[in-house]
């Protein structure tokens, strides 16, 4: 027994002692909790720095719009390459910008001083034809009651679209044509900017011959079109008429009868609206212009209108 070797047990101090299972349990599980507490927070940064970039691009890009929008609104288009007597804009005219009346409405009239000069001077005619041009909001119509009594027919242009509504739901002739636009001022079709007010003073801008300037307060501007009188005649059909009235507060608006082609057009009676705006120099180039015509001026009976008759008119 004493021969034979006990076996060593391998010092402690010998060995290495591998790491605790618990310490690598905590620390994995330490940063486990971290990531759950911050990924939120970076998620929800992510989407508010995207939507804040898709709102500044939208903001960049409505304002864009609104440039554009405005610079529209501000500009005058012109077709200067169109005739007068273009069949497409006769045509388009007619067909889209002429508009019946849907008879909603009675249309209470009454005879106005301008109608009983015409029915006195006329023998009372029936069946008349006319153009009446309406450029001042709250106007009286100066042709209701030749329609309602001696069945004229014509086209009423109106340039104030709540005198364009009314008058679309009234009961006037079925033959009649309503137009929501202005009478161009030379022989050009446009589209522009127009803001309309009751008893102010029209001037012109820079640029564009038909653009109109009023003050702040009122209605909106809108985009109205605006068509030579001869077209809007060649849309209806008739070159040959009884009355015209040229009813508007824009000194500028005389210069529509510039763009007649008087060798085919015959127009028995015009009256035009005359303010205080219109200067004696104004008054004395109209009569020599008309005159030249073979129009003579009558005395109104309404005060600020002027009627003037074809020498050559046919009772």
């Amino acid at each position: 027994m004493a021969g034979m070797g006990i076996p060593q047990i391998p010092s402690v101090a010998g060995t290495t002692a591998p790491l605790p299972v618990t310490s690598i349990s905590l620390g994995s599980s330490h940063k486990k909790s971290w990531w759950r507490r911050v990924a939120p927070c970076l998620a929800f940064l992510a989407a508010f720095s995207t939507a804040m970039a898709l709102l500044l691009i939208w903001s960049e890009a409505a304002a864009l719009r609104r440039q554009a929008f405005d610079a529209n609104m501000t500009r005058d288009y012109i077709l200067t390459s169109v005739s007068m007597d273009n069949p497409q804009l006769v045509a388009y005219i007619r067909e889209v910008q002429f508009k019946k009346t849907t008879h909603q409405d009675t249309h209470n009239v009454s005879e106005t001083p301008d109608e009983k000069t015409l029915v006195t001077l006329l023998q009372g005619k029936r069946n008349g034809v006319y153009l009446e041009y309406i450029n001042r909001p709250g106007a009286v119509l100066t042709t209701s009651w030749l329609e309602a009594k001696y069945g004229w027919r014509g086209v009423l242009v109106l340039t104030d679209f709540r005198s364009f509504f009314e008058v679309r739901r009234s009961n006037r002739n079925p033959l009649t044509r309503v137009l929501h636009a202005c009478l161009s001022t030379d022989k050009d079709t446009k589209e522009i900017t127009y803001h309309q007010e009751s008893e102010v003073r029209v001037t012109k801008l820079g640029e564009g011959p038909n653009s109109l300037i009023f003050s702040d307060e009122g209605p909106p501007t809108a985009r109205l079109k605006c068509f030579p009188l001869y077209s809007v005649l060649l849309a209806y059909n008739q070159t040959t008429i009884d009355y015209l009235n040229l009813d508007s507060t824009d000194v500028s608006d005389i210069q529509v009868l510039d763009t007649i082609p008087w060798e085919n057009v015959q127009i028995n009676f015009i009256t035009i609206r005359w303010s205080n705006h219109h200067t004696e120099a104004d008054f004395k180039a109209l009569l020599e212009k008309l005159s030249a015509r073979k129009y003579r001026f009558i005395q109104p009976m309404e005060p600020g209108k002027l009627i003037f008759m074809y020498s050559r008119v046919k009772k």
